[in-house]
């Protein structure tokens, strides 16, 4: 007797993890594929707050003991591929990694990567531009967009990565990854440049996103109107941007980050930060008066919350 294959149900709201693949290699990664059994030097260096599972029977002292994250193997590939001379690499991969809870051990499932060296391969059209903390967090970025999650990044501090520049991402409650340049100490140990950015995120929170809804275009004008505040050097812009969006509420179609400021003619110790909001309706024209408004209802939400003044 022929058995049909069991058809298994999925949900509209996930994303497959060949998507997530194709997002990267559309960015310009390579896949890799590297050994569960890891250095436990190297690991500590990377991992210090989680005691790695140790092998019983270890194939060498190289691979003596279980990964924690992803970060040791994609380190370990861009130091091979630097001995031979390869100075631009982009390389994630995607995979378990194990973390020792009791007698339990915990497989968490992940997706990382690591980037270094030039932004965009060599060419005579512009001059060679190396790789910042915002080229990585873009990729991110497109990984949370193209799976329909939202997320919040914020300024957090992880052993292995640079102190001033390192971000969790967080959806909803749950920490779910890091993002960062590694430490410069940390980059010196292990032989590799100093600009070398990591990522890693759990899948768990990435393959189950928001279904996309249609909505109908308004046909009544916008009206942008741009607003440049000075607040605390510290404040993050993301802090800021939920306010605005909360108090324009409904109307507020849009809201951009034009301008970042800081320098002569700002305080020290504050930034200048400069929006665009673009307002609109769906079922009429808004007035003047309207828009004025809600300008003054942000404004004055920002200055009670942020102590936020306007920039001259």
């Amino acid at each position: 007797m022929k058995l049909s294959p069991e058809i298994v149900i999925s949900s509209e709201a996930s994303t497959p993890l060949e998507r997530l693949h194709a997002l990267l290699v559309d960015r310009d990664y390579q896949e890799v594929v590297t050994y569960s059994f890891v250095d436990g030097g190297s690991l500590r260096l990377l991992d210090p707050d989680l005691a790695p599972v140790e092998l019983a029977n270890p194939i060498s002292t190289e691979m003596g003991v279980m990964r924690t994250t992803l970060w040791a193997g994609l380190v370990n590939a861009v130091r091979h591929n630097l001995a031979r001379q390869q100075r631009r690499i982009r390389l994630f991969e995607s995979g378990l990694k194990f973390i020792s809870q009791g007698s339990d051990i915990n497989q968490d499932k992940c997706i990382s990567g690591v980037i270094t060296g030039n932004l965009f391969a060599e060419q005579w059209a512009s001059p060679a531009e190396t790789v910042d903390f915002y080229d990585v967090k873009g990729d991110v970025e497109a990984l949370l967009d193209g799976c329909g999650v939202s997320a919040e990044f914020q300024a957090a501090n992880h052993p292995a990565l640079h102190p001033g520049q390192t971000a969790s991402i967080r959806v909803g409650e749950r920490l779910a990854g890091w993002v960062g340049c590694i430490h410069p100490a940390l980059a010196q140990q292990l032989e590799i440049p100093s600009r070398t950015y990591l990522f890693e995120l759990e899948l768990q929170s990435l393959l189950k996103g928001s279904v996309a809804s249609f909505q109908k275009l308004s046909r009544f004008p916008s009206i942008r109107r741009d607003l440049a505040i000075v607040v605390d050097a510290k404040t993050p812009a993301s802090a800021l941007c939920d306010e605005i969006s909360r108090q324009a509420g409904q109307i507020l179609q849009d809201l951009v980050i034009f301008d970042v400021y800081e320098g002569k003619g700002i305080e020290s110790g504050r930034k200048s930060i400069a929006f665009g909001l673009i307002l609109q309706d769906s079922s009429r024209t808004l007035t003047d008066q309207e828009v004025d408004s809600v300008m003054n209802t942000v404004t004055g939400q920002l200055k009670q919350q942020f102590g936020a003044t306007l920039r001259e």
